[in-house]
């Protein structure tokens, strides 16, 4: 591939995932991340990251599949996009709103299909420095139902444990 017609494909991929993006209302409605916040995702996304650019890690992507019974990898092979560079796209967001991170125990939150990932704040960020591999594993966990993988089944431990077996 070229330099010109690689550029080409990840702009095009990159129109494909921002046209998927919450609308300008949605997403100024949600609150800025706290900087204690922000760095703990920081800490977890570039973790991931360094695990997904493993292609052991990358095959969690094959192990499930969207609601269509599509393997996760397909939509990032038709965007020619790598697991580590969809993680670096998807925009974290404060989730202190959000009913399930009102409960008090759930640390990111994701609705299945939507590229953004909501931060249960205090939750996350105490996670994130007592566990740091484990908060690495849940932003996989949570990039998995931005593409499209529904929970029960696979139940949430099933997939933490299948990420975990794959990249840790």
């Amino acid at each position: 591939m070229s330099p010109t017609s690689a550029g080409l494909a990840v702009s095009a991929a990159l129109a494909v995932v921002f046209a998927a993006a919450p609308a300008p209302s949605q997403a100024a409605q949600a609150l800025k991340l706290t900087s204690w916040d922000a760095a703990a995702v920081e800490r977890a996304v570039s973790g991931a990251a360094r695990r997904l650019a493993d292609e052991r890690c990358q095959n969690v992507f094959d192990e499930f599949e969207d609601g269509d019974g599509q393997p996760l990898r397909s939509t990032l092979d038709e965007w020619n996009m790598p697991p580590a560079d969809y993680l670096r796209l998807i925009p974290f967001l404060d989730g202190s709103r959000h009913p399930l991170c009102r409960k008090g125990n759930v640390a990111l939150v994701t609705d299945v299909g939507v590229r953004r990932i909501y931060v249960c704040g205090r939750v996350f960020s105490a996670e994130q420095l007592r566990e740091p591999g484990v908060a690495e594993s849940m932003v996989i966990h949570e990039l998995l139902h931005t593409l499209g993988l529904g929970e029960n089944p696979p139940t949430s431990i099933e997939i933490t444990r299948r990420v975990d077996a794959r990249c840790r």
